[in-house]
Order: structure tokens, then C-alpha cells, then sequence
């Protein structure tokens, strides 16, 4: 913007503040009193009005009209008013009636799919993934998965974790895949692999962290099972970048499923992200076909042994970036999983899950027995990064063993520099402690809440077999958090047809078919794309606390407000990312990003919240979906996909 453009933009926003206390009547001088330089800069870009502006400031105010000018937000007010801020050449848009609300922000999703590393690689040629519990059907699969590649390639399987997966050894792969190096995934922190793929590590077993992740049999030899800093140089580090038409593959892919996701009103999007998804999202970016903000944590620091080296060369990149594409600081390993493999504090022994009585805590199993897990793992690596002024965010924990773990790194970090005011991080939280509000106040750190395990039938379920009902009522115990003062952020689930955000298609291969468009999209079940109003349906499942199959409501006593769970959405999302002076809510001078919905969102039913028509989304006063103009597009996109199976 030249000087004179910026001092008239000023100018006008400050002659608008004064029309604004004349009231309505003394708008006409707006346009009288302007110099005539200044006219081509006086009017709003876009103005919408006639409708239900739900702004999410402190007080929730509801207006009925919007001016936009430069990607920003002029006014707000009556629709009368805005109206006089329109030119001959503004795009006048009329929500007859409609609802406007900010755009959502996806605080948590992990970034471009199969560029997750340790996720897998799924852009390999050589990649599959399944499933077994008998070790000799393990053994059959894997060698299946490796068959048709020539010596010397990658072989990449992912199988689910069961106690028959943790049987694998050194011997039994280099049986059956004595040519290749082979990596079989159980999990984002622990893989077995053959000899070949061991001796890849071969540089890196100096380092008393590397060796604290390659386990040993009871004759101190290697056993093929590879683990914390160990898996995370042979995952970020040692396994290939995707190049060529595999990497223009991934590309093309995630600029579409980028659209699909700006079409569930979903305007800004974080999350962890590794090397490769950076480069991926910032391709997009440069093209100019990127459809959303990014907010990333970089996965630099995470299963890394040479965090201090590494970060000494970065520096503190901490909130470098625009308003487009902002670094918002790192992450770490997770310290438990999902499918109730939660960090508990109370014992409640669950004999198929391969752990004890207290359940999984990954920051002590990605190194080996006996050895400190804190001083060799991902906890010691938490404390270096914040030693070196990152915030520490993107946190998954799920038990509430683990979440004190959490909060106990938050502390130890405090003690080497002031925490409070970086915005740390954690994600899900399903189990909390009676003070987690209280502790997390302390150092102003954000908290983001997912809907997923109460209102997924088989997730329940499994967790009502684990930890018994009524355990399981006062998991996400949002409105104890928000009526302590905490304001946590929503995070979009999978329980409907499509997930949002990394790893979403854990048992999909996606591809182009001989240079046309993107074709293949695997599906685990039901709908894929074809479901626009995900991110509505994850704020409803809030609302009612309804399981979608069951119908069985989940602690009631914890429900939130539609208004609620909307600043969850939007206002408190901008905080996880220290944004919310320029996103979040829709105020002068702040982003233009905003969702027009097909009806009232404040009095539609509840249980109807995610059946309200996405009409259109706004980024930055450029609307980039309009359900009129673009619908057909999405239809027959949506139409392209194929179930794709299990590779036996």
C-alpha cells in the first residue's frame, strides 16, 4: 500500500468513527467531506448487510451489516449505515436475512496427508498398510506388501498395533525381506525393521539418544525394534522425500482437499507439521491456490536428539511469518495415543491393550527399559526447545496422567524462562485433573477439545469397556473448563465422513491416474467428501453431547451454548495461535474472513446446527467458495472417488 493509500485508509477509518457517533443520520456527510483524491479509496470492496452478523466479540454483539476494504474489516453495524460506505464499483452482497459469522479456524490438524512422517509415507510405491493378531498372518501380510519391489527399495507397511505386531524381530523380517530395507509402522513412534533398514542408523549410534531407542534381546543385541530418537532420524531424516511426479501428486492432492476443507467454512488452519508438509503447503501457497491462513508448530524438535544443534542454527522463529503463513512454534512426541491407550492415574487393568495397568505413556517407551526416559525422550526435548524461546504446543494427551506429565514439563520450563504469554499448548485433553482450568490460567496456555471419542459409537464404546460409564460421562468436561474461566478451542472430528486434518486417510492411497486429476480417494466408510458441514457437525455433537449412532447423551451436565462452542470455533481458536488481534471475531481492523450460513444459527435446533447450508466463505474479502457458483465442481469431484481396501 503507497503512502497516500495508507494515510487515506486511515483517514477514512477515522472519519468513519466520527459518522458513527452522529448516528445514521449523519452518514451523508461521509461523502460530502472527503477530498476528491481520496474518492477512489472511500469506499468499502464489499459490503454485506441484511442479515444476522454474529460478531463473537466480548459481548457477543449481533449486527446486521459488514464493510470490508483491503482484506480487512471496515465497519460493523446497521445495514442502513454500511449501505452509505458502498461505491459504484463495491460487491454488494445481500444475506437476506442469513447468518454471518467469522471464519472457523482448524486449530489442530496435522497438515498435508502422507507427508506426516512418522504417519507413513504413504506416496510410496511400495506402501501398504493392514492389520492382524496371529504373528504368522503378520508375517504373511508383510511380506505380501514387499513382494513386487526390486532389491534395494523402500518397503513401508503399516500395521496395527497388537501384541502379535510386538512378536516382529530383526530375524523374522530379514526372513522374508532379506533385499530391501523394510519398516514396519506400528505407530508414530515405534517401527520394526530388518537388517538393512538398521544399518541405515549405522552414522547416528554414537549418540547415547539414538541407541536409547534401538532395543536389544537379552544377549544386548539389536532386535529390530526402533523407537523415540531412533525412529525419528530414520523417519524425518533417513527415509526419502517424495520427488517428481510423486511430489506433483501430493501437491495437486492437498490443493483440492484445501478447497473441500475452505468449503466447510473452515478459514484458517494450524497443527503440527513436518518438513515435508511445510513444503507441500507453501508450494500451494506460491501458486496461489491456497484457500485458508496456515499456522504451523514445526515437528523440527520432535524425536530429535539434536534439538540444542538444531535450533541453535534456526534461531527463534517463533511467530515468523504474515497473516497468510505463520510459523506459531513446536511441537513434541505424543504422549499417548488414541482408541483408550490413554496415560491414566487410576489403575484399571485392561488386558488387550499391550500396556499395563496405567495404561500407555509414549515418552517412556520410545526408550529402552531401564534407562530414563525423561533425560533421553521427547520430555527432555520439550525443555530444550523452550530453553530456546518456543512456545511448546500441539501437545496430543488424552489421559489425565498424561496431562499432569504435561503440565509438569509447562513447569520445569517456566523455571528457565517465563512460559506465560507464549501460549503453550495442549490438544484433546479428554481426562482431565479437578485443577487443570486453574493450572493451564497460570501460564495462559490453550487447551483445544475434540468431539470425536464420545460421540463415535465404536470410540465409546471402547472406552465405557475400559474405564466403565461412569469414568467416561466426565470426559471433555468442557463447560467445568469454561465456567472456571478457561476458553478452549474445538477441534473438527472424524465422526462423521471426513476428517479434517492430518492423517485422516490412514488406510488410503491416493494417486493420480496417468496425469489426469486426482481420482482415488480411500474411504474407511460411508461418505468421503461429500460431507460439507463437518465442522458444523462437530460443534452440534458439543451442543448435545449426543452420540451420532447411539443417540445416548455423554454428560449432559457438560454442554455448551451454541454461542459457546461458536467462540470455541472462532474467537478462542485465534488464541491458540496468539491471533486474536487480527482474527477470530468480526471487529474493525481485523481479517475478513467469514462464513455465510443458510439460516439462523442462534435458534435452528440444536440437533439441526449441522444441517445449516454453508453458502459462502469469505478469506480475506474475496469470497473462494460460493455454494451457487461452485457446488457442480464439488459434486463431481466428489463423484471421482473409489473405495479402496485393504491391501491383502
Amino acid at each position: 500500500m503507497s503512502q497516500l493509500r495508507s494515510r487515506s485508509y486511515a483517514l477514512l477509518l477515522s472519519l468513519f468513527a466520527f459518522v458513527l457517533t452522529l448516528g445514521p443520520g449523519g452518514a451523508t456527510l461521509l461523502g460530502q467531506s472527503l477530498p476528491p483524491e481520496l474518492a477512489q479509496y472511500a469506499y468499502a470492496d464489499m459490503i454485506l448487510y441484511n442479515g444476522k452478523v454474529l460478531t463473537v466479540d466480548d459481548k457477543f454483539t449481533i449486527a446486521q451489516a459488514v464493510a470490508v476494504r483491503d482484506g480487512k474489516i471496515l465497519a460493523v453495524g446497521d445495514s442502513a449505515l454500511i449501505q452509505k460506505l458502498a461505491g459504484p464499483k463495491t460487491d454488494r452482497i445481500d444475506l437476506r436475512g442469513n447468518t454471518l459469522t467469522p471464519g472457523f479456524i482448524d486449530a489442530h490438524s496435522v497438515g498435508a496427508e502422507g507427508s506426516h512422517a512418522p504417519a507413513g509415507p504413504y506416496w510410496m510405491k511400495n506402501y501398504t498398510s493392514t492389520q492382524c493378531t496371529v504373528l504368522d498372518d503378520c508375517l504373511r501380510k508383510i511380506k505380501a506388501g514387499g513382494d513386487k519391489a526390486p532389491p534395494g527399495e523402500w518397503v513401508f507397511v503399516n500395521l496395527t498395533r497388537t501384541g502379535a505386531a510386538y512378536k516382529l524381530n530383526l530375524q523374522l523380517l530379514d526372513s522374508i525381506a532379506p533385499n530391501n530395507l523394510l519398516v514396519v509402522n506400528l505407530d508414530n513412534t515405534t517401527a520394526f525393521v530388518n537388517s538393512k533398514t538398521l544399518e541405515t542408523l549405522k552414522d547416528d549410534m554414537s549418540d547415547e539418544h539414538v541407541l536409547a531407542g534401538l532395543f536389544v534381546d537379552k544377549d544386548g543385541k539389536f532386535n529390530g525394534r526402533v523407537t523415540g530418537s531412533a525412529y525419528g532420524i530414520l523417519s524425518y531424516e533417513i527415509i526419502p522425500f517424495p520427488e517428481g511426479k510423486a511430489l506433483e501428486e501430493m501437491i495437486q492432492i492437498e490443493t483440492i482437499r484445501r478447497k473441500f476443507i475452505n468449503r466447510m467454512g473452515v478459514t484458517t488452519m494450524g497443527g503440527r507439521t513436518s518438513g515435508l508438509t511445510v513444503s507441500i503447503l507453501r508450494e500451494i501457497q506460491r501458486r496461489g491456490e491456497m484457500p485458508m491462513r496456515l499456522r504451523m508448530h514445526t515437528e523440527v524438535p520432535r524425536l530429535n536428539p539434536r534439538t540444542e544443534r538444531w535450533l541453535k542454527r534456526l534461531g527463534n522463529l517463533m511467530d515468523v511469518g504474515d497473516e497468510w503463513f505463520k510459523i506459531g512454534g513446536a511441537t513434541i512426541d505424543s504422549i499417548d495415543g488414541g482408541g483408550g491407550n490413554f496415560t491414566r492415574k487410576a489403575q484399571r487393568e485392561v488386558s488387550d491393550t499391550g500396556f499395563d495397568a496405567f495404561g500407555q505413556n509414549k515418552w517412556a517407551e520410545t526408550v529402552r527399559p531401564g534407562m530414563d526416559w525423561k533425560k533421553y525422550g521427547d520430555y527432555q526435548i520439550g525443555l530444550t526447545a523452550a530453553k530456546y524461546g518456543w512456545n511448546v504446543a500441539d501437545l496430543h494427551v488424552q489421559g489425565d496422567a498424561g496431562v499432569e506429565l504435561t503440565l509438569e514439563l509447562f513447569d520445569e520450563a517456566n523455571k528457565q524462562s517465563p512460559v506465560k504469554g507464549r501460549r503453550f499448548g495442549i490438544v484433546h485433553g479428554l481426562m482431565r485433573p479437578p485443577d487443570l482450568a486453574k493450572r493451564l490460567a497460570v501460564y495462559d496456555a490453550a487447551l483445544s477439545m475434540s468431539s470425536e471419542y464420545l460421540f463415535r459409537g465404536d470410540y465409546v464404546e471402547e472406552l465405557v469397556r475400559k474405564y466403565g460409564a461412569d469414568d467416561v460421562a466426565g470426559y471433555s468436561p468442557i463447560r467445568s473448563l469454561i465456567d472456571f474461566g478457561a476458553k478452549p478451542v474445538m477441534e473438527v472430528t472424524n465422526t462423521t465422513r471426513w476428517r479434517a486434518g492430518g492423517g485422516m486417510m490412514d488406510r488410503t492411497r491416493i494417486r493420480l491416474d496417468q496425469g489426469a486429476a486426482p481420482y482415488e480417494l480411500g474411504r474407511e466408510s460411508g461418505k468421503f467428501f461429500d460431507d460439507q458441514n463437518l465442522y458444523l457437525n462437530s460443534m452440534e455433537l458439543f451442543v448435545t453431547r449426543k452420540n451420532m449412532e447411539s443417540g445416548k447423551v455423554w454428560g449432559p451436565n457438560e454442554r455448551v451454548t451454541r454461542a459457546e462452542v461458536l467462540k470455541m470455533a472462532t474467537a478462542w481458536a485465534a488464541r491458540y495461535s496468539a491471533d486474536e488481534k487480527i482474527m477470530g471475531t468480526i471487529e474493525p481492523g481485523k481479517l475478513a474472513d467469514f462464513v455465510i450460513l443458510g439460516g439462523d444459527y442462534l435458534t435452528v435446533p440444536e440437533d439441526k446446527i449441522s444441517d445449516l447450508p454453508i453458502l459462502k466463505v469469505i478469506l480475506g474479502g474475496k469470497v473462494t467458495y460460493d455454494k451457487d457458483r461452485d457446488e457442480a465442481w464439488y459434486q463431481a469431484e466428489s463423484k471421482k472417488t473409489k473405495q479402496y481396501q485393504y491391501r491383502e
